[in-house]
């Protein structure tokens, strides 16, 4: 049965207008979305490349007021933290949410923001794909106490589950040799497709079970009649990266219009194998766009 989770607006709730970036409400949003019958909430990672809650903080503060509904990051980058950290961080959220939490990571993209990122924590932004996996590596061999042991333990054992981010050749190869499932904002379900069978072809490769790779995908979503929608995710891809959506449209997948429109869009992704969905909502309606989504989710999970 395909999944479907909603990202939480850490970005949004600033560049809407609350300075105060309060996260008080996300958590009440993500309680709300395990009531409405949402499979995970998620949140985004950075400092100053753009501003919003620090995402395992948030999350352990949600995974106190929820019982059922998993918790992951969308994407977190390993690069800008010390693994011994990471683990420790990550290990006392997992104990806490009784297992329930996914690290989704990712290099992030090379721009200015991301950079400077890197610069405020002393960490290499040139070398940050490969840094990733170190960190990666690194946490799970202090998960699981290979060597050296933190405290807590993970309740999940060996450790949270790892998804990857990112669509390049060689984070295509990585997450089929040594991740859990693959976490792209793939621009088409058709590019999707394509992807998916290098990933699991890799995983081929290393000996493992292709099937066991999980194919999952961050996408942004915009309800409403077309031209208000489209203007609406126009003026989202500004105030959150800064650029035009048609700059960004060539790296993520987006759609806007209605509700039939992104219905038939989302099937196209399950269609090629997607089993699980971050959605991101393109909008300053976040609480009422995931109500109607809430609506369709019984006859998009088949």
């Amino acid at each position: 049965m395909t999944e479907f989770g909603l990202l939480l607006p850490t970005r949004e709730t600033v560049i809407y207008g609350d300075r105060t970036g309060d996260p008080r409400p996300l958590v009440d949003l993500a309680v709300w979305a395990e009531d409405a019958g949402f499979d995970s909430v998620w949140a985004g990672d950075s400092l100053l490349a753009r501003p919003r809650a620090e995402p395992l903080t948030l999350l352990a503060g949600v995974a106190t007021a929820t019982s059922r509904i998993r918790l992951g990051t969308a994407v977190l980058l390993p690069s800008l933290r010390n693994a011994e950290q990471l683990a420790q961080a990550s290990a006392t959220l997992d104990s806490l949410s009784d297992g329930r939490f996914i690290l989704g990571v990712g290099a992030g993209p090379g721009t200015p923001g991301v950079r400077v990122d890197h610069e405020l924590v002393g960490t290499d932004f040139a070398t940050r794909a490969s840094g990733s996996m170190a960190v990666v590596e690194r946490t799970r061999a202090l998960w699981r106490g290979e060597g050296d042991q933190m405290y807590p333990l993970p309740a999940t054992p060996g450790g949270p589950a790892i998804w990857m981010g990112g669509h390049g050749p060689r984070t295509l190869a990585r997450t089929g040799q040594q991740c859990d499932a693959w976490f792209p904002t793939a621009p088409s379900s058709e590019m999707y497709a394509d992807s998916l069978a290098a990933v699991r072809a890799s995983a081929e490769a290393a000996g493992r079970d292709p099937s066991s790779v999980g194919a999952a995908a961050y996408l942004t979503v915009v309800i409403g009649e077309t031209a208000q929608a489209q203007a609406e995710l126009a003026e989202h891809s500004q105030l959150y990266y800064g650029v035009p959506h048609e700059i960004i449209a060539t790296q993520q997948g987006s759609v806007a219009g209605p509700m039939e429109t992104v219905v038939e869009w989302l099937q196209g992704f399950v269609d090629v194998g997607v089993q699980h969905f971050c959605l991101r909502i393109g909008s300053t309606d976040v609480r009422g766009q995931a109500e109607a989504l809430a609506e369709v989710l019984p006859a998009l999970r088949g």
